[in-house]
């Protein structure tokens, strides 16, 4: 489906002047991405109908990876999905063509097409609400390492435009199937693995190789191991929520005491603001990397703490997973 770019040329002006000067804030910013997100999906909304009708059925527009956590850079590419009512061939069609109408306008705006598809636009991410319940029974039973990234994928998801309620059921059925199919420990060995970031002599180990050599990958070596905690442990927990920060806030004090809640929480996001104010923002591959030498020398010894303490968190997580499990409370 073609679309054409003149009735997404307001919004991406918009999204360009607001992005000449980002916050440094990753709250902020996420907001300023939720914001221009919805006016597309509104437009696109608006543009479909006029040539194929309302929508047939109620329906959760839903992003997912770093736009799911409300995590993401200053560029993003696309990860999302649709989840609709109605069961029917007619209305696969009808939010399919939605979906591919949505993510043209968002390539158009700034947000590059996934290369995975992860995107509403393929109909393995737009499917009914019960097509999804038997994708998850199937995600979940298979316990294959792409499955468990999929439902992991999935799991991240946040409702941007629509019913809420229906990816919260669908998450609701999601946790269930992991604890009655007793998937932690698996997850535990899909996501837990931590990439080094400091060697003996106490250097950053930086990219020797490609377009970012020289420059240090914040994102896998000092954000992820908070990501991945925070995750496991909401669905160790059976949390609703989907940014790191929030997951952490929410657990129960037998999971993590209000002091390391605070603490890790204030980690994460100080975390996010080096990568905002040190990273190589000139696309979306380049924003996970940072410019070590940029950063002052105290600066250098924090960062390695909050990613020493990151590394904490994860061994700490690991541990008690473990205990949980063997304890029957999984």
């Amino acid at each position: 489906m073609s679309t054409s770019p003149e009735h997404y040329m307001d919004i991406r002006d918009y999204r360009n002047q607001k992005m000449k000067n980002p916050p440094s804030d990753s709250i902020i910013l996420n907001e300023w991405h939720d914001e221009i997100m919805r006016r597309a999906v509104h437009q696109s909304l608006e543009l479909h109908a006029s040539s194929n009708g309302p929508p047939p059925s109620s329906f959760c527009f839903f992003v997912m990876g770093s736009a799911g956590r409300l995590e993401q850079g200053i560029w993003s590419d696309q990860d999302h999905g649709i989840i609709y009512e109605q069961n029917t061939e007619e209305a696969k069609r009808y939010f399919v063509s939605l979906g591919e109408k949505i993510s043209n306008g968002l390539a158009i705006i700034g947000y590059p097409l996934c290369d995975g598809k992860v995107m509403a636009s393929n109909p393995f991410w737009c499917r009914s609400l019960a097509e999804w319940n038997e994708q998850v029974d199937e995600w979940t039973s298979e316990e294959s390492w792409e499955s468990i990234r999929y439902i992991l994928t999935f799991l991240d998801g946040r409702c941007l435009v629509g019913q809420e309620a229906f990816i919260m059921d669908m998450k609701r059925t999601a946790y269930r199937f992991i604890h009655e199919k007793h998937l932690i420990d698996r997850i535990l060995e899909n996501t837990m693995h931590v990439k080094k970031a400091v060697n003996m002599l106490g250097q950053f180990l930086v990219e020797t190789h490609g377009a970012n050599t020289g420059l240090f990958n914040i994102k896998d070596t000092a954000l992820f191991p908070y990501v991945n905690t925070g995750r496991l442990l909401a669905i160790s927990e059976n949390l609703m929520a989907t940014s790191t920060c929030l997951r952490l806030q929410e657990l129960p004090p037998y999971v993590l005491n209000e002091a390391n809640k605070e603490k890790f929480s204030r980690q994460f996001l100080r975390l996010q603001k080096y990568r905002l104010l040190y990273g190589n923002h000139t696309d979306y591959e380049s924003g996970h990397y940072v410019f070590i030498d940029r950063l002052s020398k105290a600066e250098r010894k924090e960062l390695k703490d909050l990613i020493k303490d990151g590394q904490h968190l994860n061994e700490y997580v690991r541990k008690f997973v473990k205990k949980e499990g063997q304890h029957g409370n999984e």
